[in-house]
């Protein structure tokens, strides 16, 4: 089990909610790609609260992503190897692929149409796993996937990875007043995720970039795309699809220098097929790059 990260993705509220699309929170807040050490979005499962009869796995509700968790320890709520959490029991539980005979001491005395057997697998404090042991759980009690909509979310905050950007500008060092400058954010292509079947649905998650904006000392430069990077051939000429100007000179600021720093924002495109049918796209998965710096030199005209 992948430890928790500390590192995450600012989540705003931004952007018009589609009629199909679940409502998102109305804070900025910090999810890690794996698994969540903290989340405090909405309506959500307290982490070591039991569910109805004790037993459900875990639901963020409509307005933020789900939560799972046990005794103050939040976890993704869906593990490809180890199945879903469970948050009253603390452990996840996973179907068996062949299910065993009617008579093994698993069923505890049950028969087949009462319930199923699960591997049981309960993490522990510091990021170990225990060993897998077959338990019998009756129907209806929960140990089985979240809906497809909190799949979905789950995939989406929890387990693709949007990357951090990095600055492209250029000129690079120095600028003139008056005279384009190019920008570009590098390493702004969000990673790609396997579909993920759930209770007769199948949930296909697409991640985009969905615009990329620029804090350039203090004056906000938004661009649709990732920016067109510079190559000397350009010459003096403006980018084509994100650039700036500078109308002063750095010389009077701290440093002698103007900060810049740019922000991706994503886009999450939701589809889910089979014994549900639905589309949604969950907005404004933000990363924020680390800052550089640029001089911004004054034209001195001579007579």
């Amino acid at each position: 089990m992948a430890a928790a990260l500390s590192a995450g993705l600012l989540l705003p509220g931004a952007g018009a909610a589609t009629a199909d699309e679940p409502p998102s929170a109305g804070a900025e807040q910090c999810y890690p790609s794996v698994i969540c050490e903290h989340a405090d979005s909405g309506t959500t499962t307290t982490p070591g609260s039991a569910q109805t009869g004790g037993t459900g796995s875990g639901g963020g509700g409509s307005d933020g992503p789900p939560v799972c968790g046990y005794h103050g320890k939040e976890w993704a709520c869906h593990d490809p190897q180890l199945g879903w959490f469970n948050n009253g029991a603390g452990c996840y539980f996973n179907p068996l692929d062949q299910p065993l005979p009617e008579g093994d001491k698993a069923w505890e005395g049950h028969k087949p149409s009462e319930g199923a057997i699960y591997s049981k697998v309960c993490p522990q404090t510091d990021g170990g796993l225990g060993g897998a042991e077959f338990v019998f759980v009756e129907n209806g009690k929960g140990a089985g996937p979240i809906s497809p909509e909190d799949v979905a979310r789950d995939m989406v905050y929890h387990r693709i990875t949007y990357p951090v950007p990095e600055v492209g500008i250029a000129p690079q060092g120095t600028a003139v007043v008056n005279s384009p400058v190019w920008l570009w954010a590098k390493n702004a292509t969000p990673l790609k995720s396997d579909p993920l079947g759930v209770a007769g649905a199948k949930v296909a998650v697409t991640s985009r970039l969905e615009r990329v904006e620029w804090d350039v000392e203090g004056r906000k430069v938004v661009c649709a795309t990732a920016g067109t990077p510079y190559q000397a051939s350009y010459g003096a000429a403006k980018s084509p699809d994100c650039g700036t100007e500078f109308t002063t000179g750095s010389g009077s600021r701290k440093d002698g220098v103007f900060t810049v720093t740019v922000k991706a924002v994503y886009a999450a495109d939701v589809v889910i097929t089979g014994s549900v049918n639905k589309t949604f796209t969950i907005p404004g998965l933000v990363r924020v790059g680390q800052a550089t710096t640029l001089k911004v030199a004054e034209v001195q005209v001579l007579n």
